[in-house]
């Protein structure tokens, strides 16, 4: 009776504690279950947010690649004969000063509009454009700007617009350019209107002049981390 008694008890505890363990093992599976299903909807959502960046991603380069191809047509129309130059000339851009191929054709594209307008074609108009915009580049380095920024006050002073270049030390005036001008033979008189094809050719001789200091500070700088991003 006594051994029966002390196995009693003996059963009756372990028979407790496996129900105790029981219990306990039940509400760590419950607890397991609850991390897997939070695990599985982060994974989930991981996956989703993935897969919806992968096709940003693909969006973007087919957007970037449509704009280019736009970019090379309108680049075609504008230089001509001169076009395959502009886009071997535009492949070194992003190390050469900082751009992207598109946004050099661009640039490059808008400059051209201008050079056309003042009578330049062929090799002299890839050169005047080239130029331009690897002077916004230089400009942007020695201002600590942005190219775009430097592009659209080089168009504004093509334009015959004094103000935005002025930020990046040029002063133009119409005495300025009235006298650049006569030097270049343009006009015979400092009295004398500039149709809007001399005050290109005039404001690019006088940008030019006026920013030799700036001319070449992108290759100077490149491995500063400004140019380094650009880069």
């Amino acid at each position: 009776l006594t051994f029966d008694i002390f196995a009693y008890d003996r059963a009756s505890g372990t028979f407790h504690k496996v129900g105790n363990a029981s219990e306990s093992a039940g509400h760590k599976v419950s607890a397991i279950g609850t991390k897997l299903r939070s695990f599985a909807k982060a994974a989930a959502f991981a996956g989703i947010a993935a897969a919806g960046f992968a096709v940003k991603l693909g969006v973007d380069a087919i957007g970037a690649a449509s704009d280019l191809n736009e970019t090379l047509s309108k680049s075609g129309v504008i230089f001509k004969d001169e076009a395959d130059n502009m886009a071997r000339w535009a492949d070194t851009a992003a190390t050469a000063f900082g751009q992207s191929k598109q946004q050099a054709l661009d640039a490059a594209a808008t400059f051209g509009v201008f050079g056309k307008s003042a009578g330049l074609s062929g090799r002299d108009l890839a050169h005047f454009s080239a130029g331009m915009v690897e002077l916004s580049a230089d400009m942007a380095s020695f201002s600590n700007s942005t190219p775009e920024e430097a592009i659209q006050a080089i168009g504004s002073a093509l334009r015959g617009e004094a103000e935005p270049i002025r930020k990046f030390g040029v002063l133009l005036d119409d005495a300025t350019l009235r006298a650049q001008a006569m030097k270049m033979g343009l006009i015979e008189t400092t009295t004398q209107a500039l149709t809007p094809q001399q005050k290109v050719l005039a404001a690019h001789a006088v940008i030019l002049k006026q920013t030799k200091d700036a001319q070449g500070d992108f290759a100077r700088t490149s491995d500063g981390l400004a140019n380094q991003q650009r880069i």
